[in-house]
């Protein structure tokens, strides 16, 4: 166990240093930032920076929490795939 413990402590999380952000040159709408910011993780080599979290509650008011995979952004919104007879799909 302690090998596991020193292993993940050892592993490299987050690349710095990270450029600072101003919010006022930050484009107007909020997909033209998630572009700008998609590109650059791809330009960085970032594995899979299509992947996103949906986080949905039921109708009870419980938290879920599911990996999912943008398939578009546009001025409309953000697109992903998800079938609604799924239980992502039957919670709102």
């Amino acid at each position: 166990m302690d090998d596991t413990r020193k292993v993940i402590r050892q592993s490299k999380t987050l690349k710095g240093p990270f450029p600072g952000f101003n919010i006022s040159a930050a484009p107007e709408l909020p997909y033209q930032l998630f572009l700008e910011w998609f590109q650059v993780a791809i330009d960085n080599g970032v594995h899979e920076p299509h992947a996103m979290t949906l986080s949905t509650t039921d109708e009870n008011g419980d938290s879920d929490s599911r990996v999912l995979i943008i398939k578009d952004v546009d001025e409309n919104g953000w697109y992903f795939a998800s079938s609604s007879l799924s239980e992502k799909g039957k919670q709102s």
